[in-house]
């Protein structure tokens, strides 16, 4: 029997990709926005790795308190090949091991139907101008639906390498550190909890008044539990925008990458706009009009049209 204290595996599963799949244009999308001490993406040899807390897994966290573990993920294979490793237990209840499986689907789409897609997208003339083929693309989901929430908040109105920085203060300041010989190069400490985010000084990160407040308002409703958002997508939308400081591009960013909804689309990201025409961008109000032909896919759309701007 292994020592309790010692890392080892709690838990390993594979489970079946959808072909096509385009691996490395959603691995890259991870890459660039992969949290200092919590996220290490490999693009090559197509591996994301993370910290992940396992009494997170299933809510409310038990008496014990923490149980950090890291998680690997080889994508580089046929099927995807998932395994966790923890310093306490000796392996992983079936049916947190099923959560880690479902989470693992959200988090890489792995439950698209790629013919669909194809079919749905390949005759917009506005995606297929720039070249991006529609065959194999993913939403980057979600692992943790708060996390990403966070990040969001943290995103408004500034670069992918600024919302970057801003969550790596988070972790540095709130974020729980790996035990002794659980880390790995990269993988330090675990994102924080709702109640962590809510308790920690947000303006000392750099956060202008309103966005601190703003973050710190949806991470109290969530450490309450007065907001889940695992609960109806609809409701959830209705609930964030409704906290001062949390626009609709936001909600519909959380909506598409945290709860999963497939025809989310941020219509007023500029990124988007300089997709389709760099010198002369539409407005919000005409790219939404244009994204009509692109339902109920423009969640897809809208990743082929990050990827074409480098932006999202």
């Amino acid at each position: 029997m292994l020592p309790l204290r010692m890392p080892h595996v709690v838990c390993s599963f594979e489970a079946p990709c959808r072909r096509p799949f385009d691996v490395r244009g959603l691995l890259e999308f991870f890459a660039a926005r992969a949290l200092p001490g919590v996220e290490a993406v490999d693009t090559e040899r197509l591996l994301y790795c993370r910290t992940i807390d396992l009494a997170r897994l299933s809510p409310p966290a038990p008496e014990g308190g923490p149980r950090l573990g890291t998680l690997r993920v080889d994508l580089g294979r046929p099927r995807m090949r998932a395994e966790v490793r923890a310093s306490a237990g000796e392996g992983l209840e079936s049916h947190l091991e099923e959560e880690v499986e479902r989470r693992l689907r959200r988090l890489f789409d792995l439950d698209a139907n790629p013919d669909v897609i194809r079919s749905g997208l390949s005759r917009a003339s506005e995606l297929a101008s720039g070249g991006e083929s529609p065959a194999g693309v993913r939403i980057p989901g979600a692992w943790c639906r708060f996390e990403t929430a966070v990040r969001a908040v943290l995103g408004q109105q500034i670069s992918v390498a600024g919302a970057r920085t801003l969550a790596g203060r988070l972790v540095a300041a709130t974020g729980r550190e790996l035990p002794a010989g659980l880390g790995e190069p990269g993988l330090v400490r675990t994102f924080p909890s709702p109640a962590q985010v809510a308790s920690c000084d947000l303006r000392a990160l750099g956060l202008p008044g309103s966005r601190a407040r703003a973050l710190g308002e949806m991470s109290s409703v969530v450490a309450t539990g007065a907001l889940r958002l695992d609960a109806d997508p609809l409701e959830v939308r209705r609930r964030l925008l409704g906290i001062k400081g949390i626009g609709p591009w936001t909600v519909e960013y959380i909506a598409m990458r945290a709860l999963g909804d497939r025809d989310a689309f941020p219509a007023s990201d500029l990124g988007l706009r300089k997709a389709i025409d760099r010198e002369q961008p539409p407005g919000a109000a005409e790219l939404e009009a244009m994204a009509e032909a692109w339902r109920p896919l423009r969640a897809y759309a809208a990743i082929l049209l990050w990827r074409r701007g480098g932006g999202g």
